[in-house]
């Protein structure tokens, strides 16, 4: 029965709608959603660009810390050498000092007792002679293996008398400059 109401009515009795107000509505979402598409591209290629910006920030940034790891490496290795010139430095300082101590305990022994000063004074006096001849001005202070050389003749013979010293100790083992 219903299919019959339907079948009488006519297409003409329907009545007509306005539809321009939804073809409005339907226009205005799909301008909405054009610019949310245009606004969501703009905004997915800016995050693009800046995911790349930070990619080649990243690798720049490790790129850079190799370098500088290299150049690290360089000083540390540097400054390892360094440290080994100090240590050579040192040990040979300290075996200068060990000789300049033994020099020091040669001195002190030669010098320890009064027979060991005379000892040493007439072999000083022996070497003093031997370096100078008769016209020399401390020729007469010291040609009887005695005098006071300290007094008159010190300032004409302290070249010849460091010299002597010189010499003499050389013949123990102390070497001067």
């Amino acid at each position: 029965m219903a299919n019959d109401i339907f079948n009488r009515m006519e297409l003409t009795d329907v009545p007509k709608k306005d539809f321009s107000y939804t073809a409005n509505l339907a226009s205005d979402i799909q301008a909405q959603n054009e610019e949310t598409y245009k606004i969501t591209q703009q905004i997915a290629e800016e995050a693009y660009n800046y995911r790349q910006r930070m990619q080649k920030a990243i690798e720049q940034t490790a790129s850079n810390t190799a370098e500088t790891n290299v150049q690290l490496q360089k000083v540390v290795e540097n400054q390892n050498a360094y440290i080994d010139v100090l240590k050579n430095q040192l040990s040979t300082q300290k075996q200068q000092l060990e000789v300049d101590e033994q020099q020091l305990t040669i001195l002190k022994n030669i010098f320890a007792s009064g027979e060991d000063g005379v000892a040493v004074e007439k072999e000083i006096i022996k070497l003093i002679q031997n370096q100078i001849d008769s016209s020399h001005p401390l020729w007469d202070y010291v040609k009887d293996k005695g005098g006071d050389i300290a007094v008159a003749g010190v300032t004409a013979g302290a070249p010849v008398i460091y010299g002597a010293i010189k010499m003499y100790l050389a013949s123990k083992g102390i070497t001067l400059p």
